[in-house]
């Protein structure tokens, strides 16, 4: 997150400010909410509650909520992830969404908890639109698993003209759908 300003008809960056941070995979911890929040699914050694995930990475599209704050999606989440979920409890979940299959960055040489047989279920935690406040960075991030989990392309929103909420997302994989 970056503040810019616009000087002498050019916009830069407003160094020092407050509001300037990063959102990223190793230090930013995210409260989990909706159905999945304390699922056993979500649940690791580093957070047996399953309700705060460390990371959030491979951000893509995403768009401005009706009162200010920003959702980002996280989009192939599989290509960090390395090993084998054969023959567990989430051999078909990690199929479907790819995990452990096309292992582009190789994460889990550094980081453990990106290796399947280390953490089955690290993988769960991630592939949610995640919601953060760009003016208060006060605000904790929050994975929004009510909006399901698949590798979200985008997701905007438009209020509806009896004034409900409607997000409008899209599954970055192969023959897959707007939602």
């Amino acid at each position: 997150v970056v503040e810019i300003e616009l000087v002498a008809g050019r916009w830069i960056p407003v160094e020092g400010s407050r509001l300037n941070r990063r959102l990223d995979a190793l230090h930013t911890v995210l409260r989990v909410s909706g159905p999945a929040a304390g699922s056993q699914r979500l649940r690791t050694r580093d957070d047996p509650a399953g309700t705060r995930v460390l990371g959030t990475f491979n951000n893509c599209a995403g768009g401005t909520t009706p009162w200010g704050t920003v959702l980002v999606c996280e989009e192939n989440i599989n290509q960090v992830f390395a090993g084998s979920a054969r023959g567990t409890r989430e051999e078909r979940n990690h199929a479907r969404m790819g995990v452990g299959a096309e292992v582009e960055y190789a994460w889990a040489a550094h980081h453990e908890r990106f290796a399947l047989e280390h953490e089955l279920n690290e993988a769960n935690r991630h592939g949610w639109v995640v919601e953060y406040d760009p003016h208060d960075p006060s605000f904790e991030p929050v994975k929004r698993t009510s909006l399901g989990r698949f590798k979200h392309e985008g997701a905007t929103c438009v209020v509806a003209p009896d004034g409900r909420v409607v997000v409008y997302m899209g599954d970055d994989d192969e023959d897959e759908h707007v939602y």
